[in-house]
């Protein structure tokens, strides 16, 4: 079969990758200084490699001696002349679009893509898929169900394309992959009504042998599982009749695009209906060949994969590794094990605590410490120099010599009142314990904070729709208790009376998927949905306010 032949030839070339990454992981200090300098070399010519003196940087030395950590706003005014497509200005080879992100303040960025940059993104990508497909053989005996986003949101003043860097990595796969391994039509993803992507994915779905599952976004894959039972018995109507029937009425591109996937196919649909008749309708069961699925997992993301058994059974859930638009930050070498990813990216780190007290002396991957937190700076082919991601990564191990890296959180969204820190990833394990302590589930929280009448912070809760409704008050003290659990200092400031106890609102049946179907048509990509558990936007905020509370408000 061809799909064999393809995955054959997939674990022929990528072995290559992997021995090469091997090798570098060994003595990464020696790649990494080739990467840089080769990086820079490249780009001496560009206008950013005039202003900061590339000629004469011969050693990483010289690099952070010519060049300052950077920020988004730093490079803006070069990445703004980019966009109006003036050439060699950050690089010497133009970037052919730009990935748009909405990062985690602020109004949207442009983040250039080069070719060189997407080589240096695709290394890590063999390398993971290499041992994901080593770790889950039966992967190869049917396709993968992805979703991204658009990869053409727009063009720039200059006329250069800007989107979604997953729909454009889509694009780059040869015809034959996309065909055979990733077959889902790339239309099905332009759909701008939200119920309807959902159901025409769905739809294409129910036409194939899905064995994987591999999207960024684990809120994604649950909305699959629930939309997937939601609109079951029309689902199992156009299986059995060959025709689509989303809420909406779809382009006749769309429609063009879907008609492989049309086909009348009533033995499906029998099985899909005994399933339904019985009760056992779930992605478990239609999706009966899936091997694993890969999203992420660490950090707030964790929160979503508590739901997953419920739709998905005990199927695998694997991460997808640690990266952005900006970069990729991670290869999987093993169960559970990320190395940095030392052939795609030049990286830089800082230690947490010695960036919060002002100080940007980086450090090399080779000089990290087991156990330690630090933030991470990118250097790609794409013009981001020394580039700071605002991410906060721990040490976990190591790989030959090289760290294996887990993501923590974004930097600085830290809350504190009175000195006591509370980080993103302790709310998320404070309410997953408080959660398991009252026998609940919940589909999504938020935690704000709250000066008056005395400084607090607000717990917003969407119960499971299924779940009976606690009183906001246990939630509250549970919640509490929780936290005070992870951070001690939390606990000294309530044990004070400094902060107040926590104040629980119960947010409407449908509050999340309501969040999300209005920042989906604001322009946010699926993708970039990322509802901070910790001080959420303000936009978030008014959607919440405006839409999705209760009115019960205890403490």
């Amino acid at each position: 079969m061809l799909r064999e032949l393809l995955y054959q030839g997939f674990f022929t070339l990528g072995a290559r990758e992997v021995r090469s990454f091997q090798a570098t992981a060994a003595q990464p200090f020696a790649g990494q200084d080739r990467l840089l300098i080769d990086i820079v070399s490249r780009n001496k010519d560009s206008l950013y490699g005039k202003d900061h003196r590339f000629a004469s940087i011969k050693t990483f030395s010289d690099f952070q001696s010519a060049v300052p950590v950077n920020d988004y706003d730093s490079l803006k005014p070069y990445i703004m002349r980019s966009c109006d497509g003036e050439k060699n200005i950050l690089t010497c080879e133009d970037p052919f679009m730009f990935a748009t992100t909405s990062g985690t303040t602020g109004d949207r960025k442009f983040i250039p893509v080069t070719r060189a940059f997407i080589r240096e993104f695709r290394r890590a990508s063999v390398v993971s898929g290499y041992n994901l497909f080593r770790q889950f053989p039966s992967v190869r005996q049917g396709v993968a169900l992805s979703v991204f986003s658009p990869a053409e949101e727009g063009r720039t003043r200059g006329g250069i394309p800007y989107g979604a860097i997953s729909g454009r990595l889509y694009h780059e796969e040869p015809k034959l992959i996309k065909r055979y391994i990733s077959p889902l039509p790339y239309e099905a993803f332009l759909i701008k009504d939200y119920e309807s992507r959902y159901y025409t994915i769905l739809r294409s779905a129910l036409a194939l042998p899905i064995t994987v599952i591999y999207t960024l976004n684990p809120s994604t894959i649950l909305m699959l599982g629930r939309k997937l039972k939601q609109y079951a018995p029309q689902l199992i109507r156009d299986v059995r009749e060959g025709t689509i029937n989303p809420p909406e009425k779809l382009p006749a591109f769309v429609i063009e695009a879907l008609k492989p996937f049309l086909r009348p196919d009533a033995g499906r649909a029998r099985e899909l209906g005994k399933l339904f008749e019985c009760g056992n309708f779930s992605a478990a069961t239609v999706f009966h060949n899936l091997q694993m699925i890969s999203c992420w997992t660490k950090a707030a993301a964790a929160f979503y994969l508590q739901d997953f058994e419920e739709h998905f059974g005990a199927t695998p859930v694997t991460d997808i590794t640690y990266g952005a638009s900006e970069g990729r930050g991670t290869v999987t070498v093993g169960p559970g094990m990320q190395a940095l990813a030392v052939r795609s990216h030049f990286f830089e780190f800082v230690e947490e605590s010695a960036w919060e007290a002002g100080k940007r002396e980086t450090l090399l991957c080779t000089d990290l410490e087991e156990g330690k937190s630090y933030y991470i700076l990118f250097t790609t082919s794409a013009g981001l120099y020394r580039y700071h991601i605002n991410d906060l990564v721990k040490v976990v191990g190591w790989y030959g010599r090289a760290p294996l890296i887990e993501f923590l959180h974004k930097g600085g969204n830290v809350s504190s009142f009175t000195g006591e820190k509370i980080t993103e990833s302790q709310t998320t394990e404070a309410i997953k314990a408080a959660m398991r302590e009252l026998g609940m589930r919940v589909r999504f929280f938020t935690l704000i904070p709250r000066f008056r009448p005395e400084p607090h912070y607000e717990l917003l809760v969407e119960i499971d729709g299924g779940e009976q409704k606690q009183e906001p008050r246990g939630i509250a003290q549970a919640f509490d208790k929780a936290l005070a659990k992870a951070n001690i200092e939390y606990a000294a400031k309530r044990e004070s009376q400094r902060l107040a106890e926590v104040e629980v609102r119960l947010l409407e049946d449908g509050a999340y998927e309501r969040i999300r179907r209005k920042m989906v048509e604001s322009g946010v990509p699926d993708a970039q949905i990322k509802i901070s558990h910790l001080n959420p936007k303000d936009a978030v905020r008014a959607v919440i306010e405006e839409e999705c509370l209760e009115h019960v408000v205890l403490r």
